[in-house]
Order: structure tokens, then sequence, then C-alpha cells
């Protein structure tokens, strides 16, 4: 069983879809939340938002962010350098989400290279767009 919760931060309706989606894979995910910056956000409004999502407990949390540079990950990095229990990596994509969700045990290092490994390896361009430009 996953012993820490997720949030899914990001820009709009993607949090929020990524979840719905990767619930349809999955079924019902427990203990994890989506937390999209809405456009009449501000980053403290957001950071509300966001410390409502991680919960004031004790466990741990991954924060999964949209996009680098962008208001949900800076907002979600400044609280994760405040507390040792966050977790936050941004560029995250469905399938990170999805073996985060599935996850057995604690949030540590080896989990980190996993999910990071699982997103990168899930961005390829297939042979015959490679074929296509080399043309």
């Amino acid at each position: 069983m996953r012993a820490f919760r997720i949030v899914i931060a990001g820009h709009g309706a993607l949090p929020a879809a990524l979840l719905a989606t990767a619930e349809l894979i999955c079924g019902p995910i427990a203990d994890i939340a989506a937390a999209g910056l809405q456009p009449t956000d501000s980053p403290d409004r957001y950071a509300d938002t966001l410390r409502t999502a991680i919960g004031r407990d004790h466990r741990r949390v991954l924060v999964l962010c949209d996009l680098l540079g962008g208001t949900p990950f800076n907002v979600a990095s400044a609280i994760a350098r405040r507390s040792p229990r966050i977790v936050c990596l941004a560029g995250m994509n469905l399938a990170m989400a999805i073996e985060a969700a599935l996850a057995d045990g604690d949030l540590d290092d080896a989990l980190v290279e996993r999910l990071l490994e699982v997103g990168r390896g899930g961005i390829v361009e297939t042979e015959r767009h490679r074929a296509r430009r080399a043309s």
C-alpha cells in the first residue's frame, strides 16, 4: 500500500483531467488530489489551494507539477523547501502519475528515480517520424 499522498499540480483543468484519466486506467485512486491554477488565482491564493491539497498531517507528499518554471511548480517548490516531507517533481506525465498511484511503500529516493525514469521513458519518437526527419 502506498504510504504517501499525491497532489497533481498544474495549469487550469489539466490536473483534474490527468487525475480523471489515471482513474480511467487504474480505477479509483485513494489519497490523491488535483490542484489546478485558475486564471483568477494569484500565487498566494494558489499556495493556499496547494497547502490544502497537501494537508497538514505529517505524511510524505509527492507533488507532480506540469511545467518546470510555471507558477504551480514555483509555488510547490517554495512550499517544499520549507517542508522536508514534500517532494516536488516537474514535467509530469500520465505514466508518472500512474506509476506513483500504483507505488507500494514509501516515497523514497528509489521511487523518485523510478518516477523520473518512467516519465522520460514515455517520451519517444517513432521510427517512421525519425526517418521522415532524416530525409
